[in-house]
């Protein structure tokens, strides 16, 4: 399977509708928008995801609990043999909610958390006592047996409190924690960002964190610079740059495809185009595949593993292939293009095979960047071994 054959996640914001009313919301989420794809609209959009080989779908909102039919869309992406996870506020699960989603075959909720001082939370979000609504929410998910992952936005006031968020995570019994590096569009086009100081110390200690919490997985969002960080700290890397238009898209509620929450430039609408004529010819994802990127995201000798947040450029610069004007790191004149090529012995694919499909890619990258690192030209299945005994050897240490 070629590079870009399909877009491996789909975010899919399958209503404006929203019971808060977030400071940062890029899709300016409230009321419901008059022309919202029908239920047989989302079986048909859910019918192209598998024909195109989409491995995992993120179903979110606005708050995607208000939607009536959310446990058939649900249902039908199961039936298709589609990982299906949700992003919500969890203000609205109970244990019987929470049972159902289950039961239709969600198979995790990640739910937002952006402070443990409830007030903080409560202000950014909107609306007052969803802080302790959402703590229930995330209780009541994990007691039905449903996985949950904690979402966190970065954002100058909360800055200090990401390591004791990731502890709370950890000790609650989550999943995941995912940190999001704030992109100022829709609703948050005017709130003030982290620095880029800022930014390049938080990832460099959410790279630090993962091996202090490996019992969790500890994830950067719209941040691919943590990469280079994690090549540069001799940690295999964990992912593969900004996936918009090469890996992943998002739908939103009216059907228009964009390559990512925050990048919005319409490739497309499912309602006129099917999915994968979008995902094969729209000119905006052909672009972000070229990797024809300028000023220093074009020359950087980690261009590879990174490629700098495509919609953070945009919204700082109004080139989406333009460079990320908060990265802080200057290219060396080392050529990462002059690195060995890489190939993989039959057994080493085999191996690679049995990773979920959804995370295969970035344990490819990952793999390679490794063997790169020690002028390894061959991925052998020993070779992947090292790999993981690597990474335990770092968490080892850090204890």
């Amino acid at each position: 399977m070629t590079m870009y054959e399909h877009p491996e996640i789909v975010s899919w914001n399958v209503t404006n509708a929203c019971n808060l009313h977030c400071a940062h919301c890029y899709l300016d989420a409230g009321v419901v928008r008059k022309g919202e794809l029908s239920t047989e609209e989302c079986y048909r959009v859910i019918d192209e995801m598998s024909e195109l080989g989409t491995e995992m779908v993120i179903i979110t909102g606005g708050e995607p609990l208000l939607r009536r039919d959310l446990l058939a869309i649900v249902s039908r992406t199961r039936k298709q043999g589609i990982m299906t996870v949700m992003g919500s506020n969890g203000t609205l699960l109970s244990d019987g909610i929470a049972g159902t989603l289950k039961e239709a075959g969600l198979q995790g909720v990640a739910i937002s958390l952006d402070s443990l001082q409830a007030e903080k939370h409560d202000e950014f979000r909107g609306i007052n006592g969803c802080w302790e609504s959402a703590i229930a929410g995330m209780r009541c998910c994990l007691k039905q047996g449903l996985p949950v992952i904690v979402q966190t936005t970065l954002t100058s006031w909360n800055y200090q409190e990401v390591p004791t968020l990731i502890e709370f995570a950890q000790d609650l019994g989550a999943t995941a924690f995912n940190l999001y590096y704030l992109v100022c569009t829709g609703r948050g086009e005017q709130l003030a960002d982290i620095s880029p100081q800022q930014y390049e110390e938080s990832m460099a200690s959410l790279v630090d964190a993962q091996a202090l919490h490996p019992s969790i997985m500890v994830r950067a969002k719209c941040a691919p610079q943590v990469a280079r960080i994690a090549r540069q700290r001799g940690l295999p890397v964990a992912g593969g740059g900004c996936p918009a238009g090469t890996r992943y898209l998002r739908i939103d509620p009216d059907g228009q495809v964009t390559p990512c929450p925050y990048l919005p430039l319409v490739a497309g609408s499912v309602r006129e185009t099917s999915l994968r004529d979008i995902w094969e010819r729209s000119i905006i994802f052909q672009q972000l595949r070229s990797h024809g990127l300028a000023g220093r995201c074009g020359v950087c000798n980690y261009r590879e593993i990174c490629t700098g947040c495509r919609a953070r450029a945009f919204a700082l610069t109004g080139d989406y292939l333009g460079e990320d004007p908060w990265c802080l790191y200057q290219s060396v004149a080392a050529s990462y293009a002059s690195s060995p090529q890489i190939t993989w012995t039959a057994e080493a694919q085999t191996t690679l095979q049995k990773v979920p499909a959804f995370v295969r890619t970035r344990v490819k990258l990952a793999v390679e960047g490794y063997a790169r690192d020690r002028g390894h030209s061959v991925v052998t299945a020993d070779l992947m071994t090292e790999v993981r005994s690597f990474i335990g050897g770092k968490i080892h240490r850090t204890h």
